[in-house]
């Protein structure tokens, strides 16, 4: 099932989908924004037809993953994170994550039960990730990939800190997601933890929520830009090196 709009942004130079130099028309005809979707006039575009909007050409991480969640008609957050993971804006690693992952599950979950909050839950998501600093997967033993299921899982069952059986299940969320990503180990990869987590999530809202969200683990494309990685140790490493 399609994600929605997001493409895979993730060229230096030329258009941010393909890479293929951009081409200006004399005049702006409609476009849809191939990370958010959104529909406005444009005298640019690629020679493939792709066209992105300035403020996910030169927006911040979270702003274009905000937009980008806001606009997904897909069930797969995997899917969704691994495109915005292309994005420039979106490092190898970063405090970026952390709102990747309740963001593409939030926007999966809504996509599956026909929210209207959307809007409003992603911005609250930001909002709660902003508090989760750099580095606490070391620092403090929490993976802010971790962490972020359950913000998701808080926000959808509407959890605060007086809640009853939604306040146990957000704790249950969290610390699975933190197990599995404690159990592959460090050191740190912002990737592998986020697509952990996110299968993690995926499988807390099918047994905890009764709800069915699609996704599996990629073949990481990322690996050559970790000075880190696990390679053979990672499940998402590619069987060949040069994938």
């Amino acid at each position: 099932m399609s994600t929605g709009p997001v493409a895979s942004a993730g060229h230096a130079q030329g258009c941010l989908v393909c890479g293929v130099e951009l081409a200006y028309a004399q005049s702006a005809a409609p476009a849809t924004c191939a990370v958010c979707g959104v529909e406005e006039p444009s005298a640019a575009r690629c020679r493939e037809g792709h066209y992105v909007c300035d403020a996910c050409h030169s927006g911040t991480a979270k702003d274009v993953i905000e937009r980008a969640c806001r606009a997904s008609i897909g069930r797969d957050p995997v899917a969704l994170a691994t495109a915005l993971m292309r994005h420039p804006s979106v490092k190898m690693h970063g405090p970026e994550h952390h709102f990747l992952v309740p963001a593409t599950l939030l926007a999966a979950w809504s996509n599956a039960t026909a929210d209207a909050d959307r809007p409003g839950l992603l911005a609250e998501a930001r909002r709660r990730s902003d508090s989760v600093v750099g580095g606490s997967c070391g620092f403090q033993g929490a993976c802010g990939s971790g962490v972020g299921v359950g913000i998701f899982a808080s926000l959808v069952t509407g959890a605060t800190p007086r809640s009853g059986p939604s306040w146990g299940q957000s704790n249950r969320a969290t610390a699975r997601a933190l197990q599995i990503i404690g159990d592959v180990g460090g050191p740190r990869c912002c990737k592998r933890t986020s697509w952990l987590a996110l299968l993690s999530g995926i499988r807390f809202a099918r047994e905890e929520l009764g709800v069915a969200l699609e996704g599996r683990g990629p073949r990481c494309e990322f690996h050559s830009r970790n000075d880190d990685c696990l390679e053979r140790d990672c499940p998402f490493y590619p069987a060949s090196a040069d994938a």
